[in-house]
């Protein structure tokens, strides 16, 4: 990611990196409407837009404006745009008092500005009213080629093709193509020779109309491409039908992330719990951090943990209003001191020595938030029902609980349950644990805003309940469900680099809780599997993993957002937004997080390996 840098000239905005303006004339709001945000209608319940070169956002603004004044009930727009120039929020605000767009704009445009994200690659989620932005930052040579959807509508921008060659070469047209939907249109200033071949290489017809304050311009429809996928089966076809009625099993973060987002897709949720209350388990702690692994660079999990971090804080921020305090890290050992130097210059981690300052970590009230986003999904929930099965019959679950007859039928059925959910998914080759931890509770002793995390960890004061959380044990092999003294005990040892030797504690209680766990600590997100299937179809993999793969059949509708470990309400959020992107069709996370996550990656890495 860069930092672009821009100047005012002429009464409009240019980049000195590209030596271009950001528009091609100093009418800039009739030109994006023009070419881009008035070529085409929200025809469709779910529009997808995608755009290369987020630049100031104006096409962005224009179309979220347009489309909040148009939209019919139900509708939602989903829009992403890739950009690898960085503007800072307090720049971009700056422009658009300059060039005096900011009165128009100003609701959406300080909206968009209070959660901007740092300059850093990623995706990151914007929420407006029935609309979803998605900022990809990072070089388009790499971010366009590791999303996965089906645009409507394609803004091609990024400056004049002479100028900025990345943004219109072959490469780049070729997954502009893989990610459209059949009838998808090119929308361009642009009149290049060279765009419009490359275009119609990958069967976009091309046509040219009446350019803005120029003589021409290109527009295509996509006419449907074929390309080689080797990584076919972590592909989930979206069920191309309609959803309503979703049942959810389990009330602890999972399932209220997951109802969150799916009432923002006009659901209508059902939750089942076995306990006599919401936020039973491990989400039920009175105090809990919401912060990232350190890892050293490049190491896949702490690349997911800084992302699923980041954008729960933004999730957070958002929805729920919570306000970041900042959580200190400290490295308590030579590997771990090693990490944070590695970790140096991430604009995540603010490391000094043995430290780092994550300022956007939240000491959260992991039972309040969950409540309040079952109270805003306006999600039915039943108590104390304990569920055992399921029956599948004309597209719809039935569902079967213990002693309790239920007969309402759901399109879609969600497991959601923590460290229960090991008692009903059977695959073969994945690998689940259900570990108990206990944290403990004292009276008040530390006054910090900051929650401290070492070889414990250590929670600001819960004002609601006049106690202290410091915690946590971690066990795989004791199943008791019993508080233990002894690791009462331990947690306290463990806390002593943070407290005077004459600090008085008092314990006042503790929670047990325990949370599952896969083999390689990545959750488990997105649809279950046929197994037959995947044995029978990808066999052959030791032989023929870099060779066209045969897609994955349409399975049942049921999904998993399981095995979140001690970060759930991390990685929840990106969960919840997943497996919402894998029933209706929408933009996806990164490949490289999507397999890591996908329900079927033991049984595929076995079969690359020729084990089975």
């Amino acid at each position: 990611m860069n930092y672009a840098n821009i100047i005012i000239k002429e009464d409009s905005v240019f980049s000195l990196d590209f030596e271009d303006y950001y528009f091609n004339s100093k009418d800039g709001i009739n030109e994006s409407s023009y070419v881009y945000t008035n070529a085409f209608e929200f025809n469709k319940e779910q529009i997808i837009v995608s755009e290369l070169g987020f630049g100031i956002g104006l096409n962005f603004f224009l179309t979220l404006k347009r489309f909040l004044a148009e939209k019919k009930s139900n509708q939602r727009l989903f829009y992403v745009s890739f950009e690898n120039f960085y503007i800072s929020k307090e720049q971009l605000r700056d422009i658009y008092k300059k060039l005096n767009f900011y009165d128009e704009f100003k609701n959406e445009l300080e909206l968009f500005l209070k959660y901007y994200p740092p300059c850093k690659n990623g995706i990151y989620r914007f929420y407006f009213d029935g609309c979803f932005l998605d900022l990809v930052f990072g070089d388009i040579k790499e971010t366009l080629q590791q999303v996965n959807f089906e645009a409507n509508v394609w803004y091609l921008d990024g400056f004049a093709p002479s100028k900025n060659y990345d943004m219109f070469k072959e490469d780049t047209i070729y997954h502009v193509a893989r990610n459209s939907a059949i009838k998808a249109r090119i929308l361009t200033f642009s009149a290049a020779s060279s765009l419009r071949k490359t275009l119609q290489k990958y069967n976009f017809s091309v046509y040219k109309v009446k350019g803005f304050k120029k003589r021409e311009m290109i527009q295509a429809i996509f006419d449907g491409y074929e390309y080689e996928d080797m990584h076919a089966y972590f592909n989930t076809p979206s069920l191309k039908r309609k959803v309503k009625n979703v049942a959810i099993i389990g009330a602890g973060i999972a399932g209220a992330s997951l109802a969150y987002e799916l009432s923002l897709r006009n659901c209508c949720i059902d939750i089942f719990e076995k306990e006599n209350d919401v936020a039973k388990g491990a989400s039920g702690n009175i105090s809990g951090i919401l912060s990232s692994l350190i890892l050293k660079p490049q190491v896949l999990l702490g690349e997911f943990s800084q992302y699923s971090f980041l954008e729960a804080s933004r999730f957070y921020q958002q929805n729920l209003n919570l306000k970041p305090q900042g959580v200190y890290e400290f490295a308590h050992n030579d590997l771990m001191q090693e990490r944070f130097d590695s970790q140096k210059d991430n604009i995540l981690f603010d490391v000094e020595h043995n430290r780092a300052f994550l300022k956007d970590g939240i000491c959260v009230k992991p039972q309040e938030i969950v409540k309040t986003m079952i109270s805003k999904s306006k999600a039915k929930v039943f108590l104390q029902y304990e569920f055992e099965d399921y029956c599948y019959e004309n597209n719809q679950f039935t569902l079967k609980f213990k002693n309790i007859n239920h007969c309402k039928k759901y399109d879609v059925l969600i497991y959601a349950q923590g460290a229960n959910a090991k008692d009903f998914v059977d695959y073969s080759y994945m690998q689940l644990s259900r570990v108990r931890g206990q944290c403990t509770h004292l009276k008040p002793f530390l006054n910090t805003q900051h929650a401290l995390s070492s070889k414990a960890y250590i929670c600001p004061m819960n004002e609601h309940v006049n106690m202290q959380l410091i915690g946590a044990s971690y066990d795989r092999l004791n199943q008791n469900s019993e508080i233990s003294i002894k690791d009462n005990i331990q947690i306290l040892n463990n806390i002593q680099e943070f407290i005077d030797h004459n600090t008085r504690l008092e314990i006042v209680g503790a929670k047990v809780g325990f949370r599952s766990y896969s083999s390689d600590r990545f959750a488990i997100i997105g649809q279950s599997y046929d197994e037959k299937f995947y044995l029978q179809h990808y066999k052959a993999l030791l032989w023929h993993k870099n060779k066209k793969q045969i897609q994955p059949e349409v399975f049942l509708p049921l999904y998993l957002s399981i095995a979140h470990g001690s970060r759930a309400f991390a990685s929840a959020i990106i969960a919840s937004r997943l497996i919402c992107s894998l029933i209706f069709g929408e933009p996806q996370i990164e490949k490289r997080f999507l397999h890591a996550l996908h329900p079927a990656r033991f049984l595929i890495r076995k079969l690359k390996k020729g084990l089975i």
